[in-house]
């Protein structure tokens, strides 16, 4: 007992030695001979950093730019005090990250690390992207800045992965879109529908679901009755995606429409074949998590970019391509043509006149214009100028008669009301 007693106190005595001997976390050794400070500090910084000590990171990185600010490792140290809080991660270390890259942008804008910062300020966007029926305002940020980075630097090394991020990005943009466009042609507005569709297939030509947008603006230009530019969208279909699960019904919609079915383009056949060999498949557990997560599926989303969808000019306006001429409207049967040879022109004029009693205006008179045949026949001039009278006379009698009755149907109702009224207060008194 006193032998097992003895042992565990040496144990603990060796412990406390070697403990003593170990210098504290976070604290800054101080360099002995030839060692640079500034490089220690990085190095130091650097472990801290990959440990997850982000917040002693960014001090031991902020000493050395107050320290030393002509250091070899200025520039370094500020890319490292953006990229822990990125790494840090949430929306308020993801916010301040944007800020820190800029920043270095600013400070450093020929740096060697400058196309790894604006990617950074890119997936910043795309880490907070929600959900295609979410806000959006992420991702079109997102959209921006991997637009900006490949404008920026074509030649990056990073070019490929910002391509393809940007498709995924895009990819949920146009599922926000198609879902609208689909909703309003439930609500039978094909208008918008069409409005949101063009966009889809404008904007984003590497869509996953590029078929069903062609689906959905042929269906909704069909509804307008626009017979050609529909039968262009199905027969799109049909042409540029051949293993789609809408190529047969939009056959079947170009055989009621009497137009031709075209024929399938090779290359988006073979295009075809190679998306669907290296598309992901989800599993039943992944499909569930995606359910319940904010973040958005893009799984979907193209490994390569395809050309742009060729559109007519007929198409884009949306009109057909053999529109016909309009055809000016024939005058009704009883208003009399125009002639230049002769007859009478008969000319409307408004009267601001008002009849005593009520606010609404008299009838419009009609005034004969005499022409060049008439006063060469006068006779003809003042027949025609009698008839005219006769029947502005008749008008407004007409026209007196049915106020009279309107006034009398109105004081009628008036009285019913009072009656209703006076046998209510018989039944309740108050």
């Amino acid at each position: 007992m006193r032998t097992a007693v003895a042992f565990f106190l040496c144990f603990f005595l060796i412990i406390n030695l070697v403990g003593c001997f170990r210098a504290k976390r976070g604290e800054v050794i101080t360099p002995t001979g030839n060692a640079e400070p500034d490089k220690i500090l990085y190095e130091k910084g650097l472990k801290d950093l990959e440990k997850g000590r982000f917040e002693v990171a960014r001090l031991t990185f902020q000493t050395l730019l107050n320290t030393y600010p002509d250091s070899d490792y200025k520039e370094k140290a500020k890319l490292a005090i953006a990229d822990s809080f990125f790494k840090q991660g949430g929306t308020s270390g993801l916010i301040q990250a944007e800020a820190e890259y800029k920043d270095f942008m600013t400070f450093f804008p020929t740096s060697d690390d400058a196309d790894d910062a604006q990617m950074r300020i890119a997936m910043t966007h795309y880490k907070q992207m929600e959900k295609p029926d979410r806000d959006r305002t992420q991702a079109k940020a997102a959209e921006r800045e991997f637009k900006s980075f490949i404008e920026q630097f074509p030649d990056s090394p990073l070019k490929d992965e910002a391509m393809q991020r940007l498709r995924e990005v895009q990819e949920v943009l146009a599922e926000g879109d198609l879902r609208v466009a689909r909703h309003y042609m439930i609500l039978k507005r094909y208008d918008a529908s069409v409005s949101r569709s063009r966009t889809v297939l404008k904007e984003y030509p590497d869509f996953s679901q590029q078929d069903v947008a062609l689906f959905i603006m042929g269906q909704a230009l069909e509804k307008k009755k626009q017979i050609v530019p529909a039968g262009y969208y199905y027969g799109k279909i049909v042409s540029d995606h051949p293993l789609s699960n809408l190529v047969d019904e939009a056959r079947k919609k170009l055989e009621d429409l009497n137009l031709p079915i075209p024929e399938v383009n090779p290359e988006a056949l073979a295009r075809a074949q190679a998306e669907k060999e290296n598309q992901e498949k989800n599993s039943f557990m992944g499909r569930v998590a995606n359910l319940f997560s904010r973040k958005p599926n893009v799984s979907n989303a193209r490994k390569s970019s395809r050309p742009s969808l060729d559109l007519g000019p007929e198409r884009v306006n949306l009109e057909p391509a053999n529109a016909t001429a309009k055809v000016p409207p024939t005058p009704p049967a009883n208003e009399p043509a125009g002639d230049s040879s002769g007859g009478v022109a008969v000319e409307i004029i408004n009267r601001p006149q008002t009849r005593s009693g009520t606010s609404q205006p008299r009838p419009q008179a009609a005034q004969v214009v005499p022409t060049a045949s008439d006063k060469e026949n006068p006779s003809t001039n003042i027949d025609s100028s009698s008839e005219k009278r006769d029947e502005s006379e008749v008008t407004s009698k007409e026209s007196q008669a049915a106020d009279a009755a309107n006034s009398g149907q109105k004081t009628e109702e008036r009285s019913d009301k009072k009656k209703r009224k006076t046998g209510l207060r018989k039944l309740f008194r108050f």
